[in-house]
């Protein structure tokens, strides 16, 4: 059936009969196959399909009419998934101020009775806890959650990086998924921006215990962006709108398998020059050298400059203690390099990585490569190599990538 906007229609109260859940999948990047589908709300009459979304912004309307449109999408996504010859799970937006009303008034969760009425084994459930200006505790939020855990659902946080994001609330749910949106980031980020803000996502949410899942995937790039910090799930147009019917458990695998070659050969040849450039640093840093003073350490990194890669952008020498020996030697745009002596008895510990690294590098007696950050001087992707030297200094060499 053809999806057709009616400006006139779209954002009117829907009818029962005309209102149904649209499902658009899921997919794992792990098995490159369809794990889940979200249920959206339609409006389906004859010849044509409006989306609901305009509707529930509709603020000309009672909660108590957006609620009860709601739960008959709700209701009949549950009952199709129970239905269904199919393991998928069915993920369900719910908004917090929703549950928090109903769970104070009565006790009771609709969603859940709905699962029991249709047999559907709550395991199979995604509980989408939506990003709004919930003004209810923490402690009710996670009370109320915690009841759609101990049923057997999945909990995750929806819109990550929207105006209502609440690390807060992030903590107090614990969920098992968290959900960001790509078109969300790129209306608000520049491009260095944008990879920093999908990056911190990833590091939160292996932090915490959960996994991404990547929506508003729209081309094969968003689809590397998501591959590139970590998603296991994503979901967008690149593959599917919402659809009346659920789709073939494989329907996108061969997408997904080539995308991930393509991403897979792209990141080993990056991973095979940084190696051979690491290789190349390691072999200029003599075996063992002793510094005495920070003319020593900029004697020594003035002997490498010639010698060091066009990717090295910034050398520096420290010791154990976080307190930086050198000066900070950095690549100009012509290709000269400037020395900079305020750096000299600058301290690193606060940063997460120096600890770790210094003691990789005290008991391994060997260099390392760190994971990829954005310089906060330059804003450039960069990784850093660092290696060991005599008296407990340690060499870092800044790479562009």
């Amino acid at each position: 059936m053809k999806s057709m906007i009616d400006p006139d229609l779209r954002a009117t109260l829907p009818p029962a009969a005309e209102t149904f859940p649209y499902f658009q999948p899921v997919l794992s990047l792990q098995t490159q196959r369809i794990i889940g589908y979200e249920a959206l709300g339609r409006r389906v009459s004859p010849g044509i399909v409006r989306s609901l979304g305009p509707f529930f912004q509709n603020t000309s309307y009672s909660e108590a009419e957006h609620l009860r449109i709601d739960r008959i999408i709700r209701s009949r996504a549950i009952g199709r998934m129970a239905d269904a010859d199919s393991d998928a799970k069915l993920f369900i937006n719910l908004k917090p101020s929703w549950i928090h009303r109903i769970y104070r008034e009565k006790r009771e969760l609709p969603t859940l009775q709905m699962m029991r009425r249709h047999g559907l084994d709550p395991s199979r459930i995604v509980i989408e806890i939506t990003e709004e200006d919930f003004t209810g505790g923490l402690d009710e939020l996670s009370e109320m959650i915690g009841q759609y855990r101990e049923a057997g659902c999945l909990i995750a946080v929806d819109d990550i990086g929207s105006g209502y994001s609440n690390y807060d609330r992030i903590a107090s749910v614990k969920p098992h998924i968290l959900k960001i949106d790509l078109k969300l980031l790129k209306k608000s980020a520049v491009d260095h921006g944008y990879n920093a803000v999908l990056n911190s996502f990833s590091i939160l949410a292996a932090q915490m215990g959960a996994s991404l899942l990547v929506e508003g995937v729209e081309t094969k790039g968003d689809l590397n962006h998501a591959l590139q910090v970590g998603a296991r799930y994503v979901q967008g147009y690149l593959f599917s709108q919402a659809e009346a019917d659920l789709q073939q458990e494989d329907a996108y695998e061969g997408l997904l398998r080539e995308s991930i070659a393509v991403f897979t050969h792209s990141e080993l040849d990056r991973q095979h020059r940084l190696f051979a450039a690491t290789e190349r640093l390691s072999g200029l840093v003599p075996s063992s050298v002793e510094i005495r003073s920070s003319a020593d350490a900029d004697a020594l990194i003035g002997k490498l400059l010639p010698h060091v890669g066009a990717n090295v952008v910034r050398i520096y020498i420290c010791k154990e203690e976080g307190f930086q020996v050198s000066s900070n030697f950095s690549r100009e745009a012509d290709g000269s390099w400037s020395r900079d002596v305020r750096y000299q008895e600058s301290n690193w510990i606060w940063r997460p990585y120096f600890i770790p690294t210094v003691l990789q590098m005290k008991h391994q007696r060997q260099g390392c490569l760190s994971q990829p950050y954005t310089d906060l001087d330059s804003s450039l992707t960069m990784q850093t190599y660092s290696c060991p030297l005599g008296g407990a200094c340690y060499l870092f060499f800044d790479l562009t990538i």
